[in-house]
């Protein structure tokens, strides 16, 4: 891996964010600004695919540190649960109905996919790149976040998660675990935190 072929792709993956961002701001409906999306993000696979400069074990799709890894994301997953449920409570939002289930049930791939985009690609290309690892870990959370941009307060869930999953990539490079966190706490942030089904919206 080279300085140059990290900086592509950097400015792959914040060029992605930077178009969403100008999407939603322009309230393109959500079917179409995911489509965008997802198909630039399979198109930027299937050219990592064919560079050949990572190996999938690299990025982080692995599981030979999945049971050291396991506690840790499992603890901050299970701190965050009890947060969004607090508020959900504070908020008097607590039916976790048919939507959330649904939505659980869906999420893990694009999970996946945000977790390999901004951790498994944008985190490692910026720990070649960039000396400061608050730098690294904070670029990395605010690209993160500005994929859900249009909701000041999933901005600010989404910023803090990644902060903690960052934190975690670094010492635990696991994209299962991360995704399956992520999943958990989208599944039950949208309807007891944001009072939002993003399902419908699609």
């Amino acid at each position: 891996m080279t300085r140059t072929e990290a900086t592509i792709d950097v400015l792959i993956v914040i060029g992605a964010c930077a178009a969403y961002v100008f999407l939603e701001a322009f309230q393109v409906p959500k079917r179409w600004s995911f489509l965008a999306m997802g198909l630039i993000l399979a198109a930027y696979t299937v050219y990592l695919a064919t560079r050949r400069t990572d190996s999938w074990h690299g990025f982080g799709f692995r599981t030979d540190n999945f049971r050291t890894g396991l506690l840790p994301i499992g603890l901050f997953t299970l701190i965050g649960a009890g947060a969004i449920v607090g508020i959900g409570v504070w908020q008097g939002r607590t039916a976790w109905g048919s939507k959330a289930l649904i939505l659980l049930s869906l999420y893990p791939v694009w999970a996946l996919a945000q977790q390999f985009a901004f951790q498994g690609v944008l985190h490692r290309r910026l720990m070649l790149l960039v000396r400061s690892p608050a730098l690294q870990v904070l670029i990395t959370s605010v690209a993160f976040a500005s994929v859900h941009f249009g909701n000041r307060l999933l901005f600010a869930l989404t910023f803090v998660a990644g902060i903690a999953w960052s934190f975690i990539y670094r010492r635990w490079p696991n994209l299962w675990l991360l995704a399956g966190s992520h999943s958990i706490l989208a599944a039950l942030a949208y309807p007891l935190v944001l009072a939002d089904a993003p399902l419908s919206r699609l």
